[in-house]
């Protein structure tokens, strides 16, 4: 309702208010009043007031293609970066990553190692690509020259290693430093082979070396990639396994032989030494019986 819409009522009742007396006016007023109150729609009527000026405008989000990728170098030449540190954020392949550097797979340029940043070109890799590398020596210039030895850091010193001591074949008593004992069977395994040395705490006894003892443990290697390959590893130990049980038996089968031949041996020299002794029993004279005297 607008407030021209509302002259007719006001004029008639102050129009009536005119012809009353006191009393009734005031109640004929608040009963015209009381008709006149507009509710929820009306706010020039309720009275209630908003902002006198108006706003220049909504404020909305900002569509996600206007927000800033953040994209460039983040690390000058020269700074001093460590592992794991971004160098420069790019789409595609402006810059690549050369020495001690990586590339995600935004194209996001990182570090390998801590040291300091160098951008460079090598023309040995290519004419016109653009490389970030990281260097241990900020005087060190890149690419480093062709065939150039390799630089790490390991945190390590350098110390010279001195060339191991010729050690005598027999000890002081005449006695062998070291003995090799052979797996079981005619032809052993290379890999049972157990080098046994003499203690040199004076007992004169023989005994494997520590780090010797988990070579003698067979261990089954982890299984890694498809069923497929998984499976023809399983195949190649089976038939090496197969291999090997067959070598035992063709062996075993050989020593029984053998023991064998030799019972046989024995035996037909035996059964010869029996027949020559018959021989020479038959051929020697006979003695004479003893003849009786008066």
């Amino acid at each position: 309702m607008r407030i021209a819409q509302l002259h007719r009522p006001i004029v008639a009742a102050a129009s009536s208010i005119t012809r009353t007396t006191h009393t009734t006016t005031i109640r004929q007023l608040q009963e015209v009043l009381g008709q006149l109150r507009i509710g929820g729609s009306n706010a020039a009527v309720e009275g209630r007031r908003h902002a006198s000026v108006k706003s220049q405008g909504a404020y909305t989000l900002r569509d996600s293609s206007t927000i800033p990728k953040k994209l460039g170098a983040k690390k000058s030449g020269d700074s001093y970066v460590i592992t794991g540190n971004i160098i420069y954020k790019q789409r595609g392949t402006k810059w690549y990553a050369g020495e001690n550097c990586g590339m995600g797979r935004d194209h996001t340029i990182f570090a390998l190692a801590s040291g300091f940043v160098k951008y460079y070109r090598d023309p040995a890799k290519h004419p016109k690509r653009q490389y970030i590398g990281v260097v241990f020596d900020k005087a060190d210039t890149l690419p480093y020259p062709p065939h150039a030895m390799r630089k790490r850091r390991l945190n390590m010193t350098a110390t010279p290693i001195p060339p191991p001591q010729p050690e005598p074949e027999l000890s002081a008593s005449g006695i062998p430093t070291q003995v090799v004992r052979l797996g079981a069977g005619r032809k052993p395994h290379p890999r049972d082979e157990r080098v046994m040395r003499l203690r040199q705490d004076g007992t004169y006894a023989y005994a494997e070396e520590s780090w010797r003892l988990g070579t003698l443990v067979r261990t089954e290697k982890r299984k890694m990639g498809s069923r497929r390959v998984a499976m023809r590893h399983r195949r190649r130990k089976a038939r090496a396994i197969g291999l090997e049980m067959r070598a035992e038996r063709e062996d075993k089968i050989a020593r029984r032989k053998e023991a064998l031949d030799a019972k046989r041996a024995a035996q037909a020299r035996k059964w010869k030494e029996y027949r020559a002794r018959q021989a020479a029993e038959g051929a020697a004279p006979k003695p004479s019986p003893p003849t009786a005297t008066a």
